[in-house]
């Protein structure tokens, strides 16, 4: 049971949940009812998480001496801990390499989708290796990654994203990894930053919330401008309905983004660890209807011709 466990947290299952990024694009292009999509998407996720494993299971591999230094990680970092051998993560890492080749020479066989795939391997381990020491380089690696699984999915089943929502999951990327930023520093201070990664050089707490809050408002921008956007287009073919469901969408953003940065400012290990978000109810529960009111705008015509 213990190696099971230690298994998980090697491959990270808890962070899987950033791969949901592969379905905003069908999301958004009206394709999540289409059901005859969904095994390649789920099948395509699975890619995305295999993906993920490995350039984590790299990173702890290449960073385990720097993991030992810090006790709190030992209960989530079992080669530092020592309860699996590098020998086993690296057979783990083969596993999970055939499992991706095959998904992608003789099931899936998208050459765009494939091409985003080695995208994310490739950004993973130039992280890894290199961007991680260098200050702000970190931070748009990170965030490149985002990109990445995002248009994995878009064309994954050929569909057209627009410009707009892919700058805004990009902002949201730079916001979530500079809040992370900043979380460390407040936690570790910059000496003991500095010896987990060289990055934290050039940062420090001021900069990285001034930073925050520039992300935040340019993300808040961003994204009103888009939904503004696409209810003056769609009001001319769509219903009132939709236009009146995704306008409402518009206070609900900002009022996440901000509570966000209330709750991780207050508990910064909120923002090391942005899984943890999914315990705070006020978080939860905005975000649980910012997605109902969105869905309703894009599916609720469809929906109530189902039923």
């Amino acid at each position: 049971m213990s190696k099971i466990k230690n298994t998980i947290n090697l491959l990270r299952v808890r962070q899987y949940y950033k791969n949901i990024l592969l379905f905003i694009g069908p999301f958004f292009g009206v394709s999540l009812l289409n059901f005859s999509l969904y095994p390649t998407l789920l099948l395509s996720f699975l890619v995305l998480c295999a993906i993920s494993s490995i350039n984590y299971i790299i990173n702890d591999i290449y960073d385990i001496e720097v993991d030992k230094l810090y006790p709190e990680k030992l209960d989530k970092r079992p080669l530092a801990s020592g309860e699996l051998s590098i020998s086993f993560a690296w057979v783990i890492t083969a596993l999970l390499s055939a499992f991706i080749l095959i998904n992608l020479i003789f099931i899936i066989q998208n050459l765009w989708f494939s091409l985003m795939t080695i995208l994310i391997l490739i950004t993973g381990q130039l992280y890894n290796f290199i961007f991680k020491n260098f200050s702000f380089l970190d931070i748009f690696g990170v965030s490149f990654i985002y990109i990445w699984r995002t248009l994995a999915g878009c064309f994954l089943i050929n569909i057209f994203i627009s410009p707009w929502l892919l700058v805004s999951i990009f902002e949201l990327a730079l916001f979530l990894v500079i809040s992370k930023r900043k979380a460390d520093l407040t936690l570790l201070g910059l000496r003991k930053a500095l010896e987990y990664k060289k990055s934290y050089k050039r940062y420090n707490c001021n900069l990285l919330y001034q930073l925050q809050f520039f992300t935040a408002v340019i993300l808040i921008t961003t994204y009103t401008t888009y939904i503004i956007w696409t209810a003056f287009y769609t009001s001319l073919i769509e219903s009132t309905i939709f236009v009146l469901n995704i306008l409402l969408t518009i206070p609900l953003f900002p009022f996440l983004i901000t509570t966000y940065i209330k709750t991780s400012n207050n508990e910064p290990e909120i923002a090391r660890c942005t899984e943890k978000v999914f315990i705070k109810p006020k978080i939860v529960i905005t975000g649980i209807f910012f997605v109902i009111m969105l869905g309703l705008s894009f599916y609720g015509d469809k929906i109530f011709k189902l039923a």
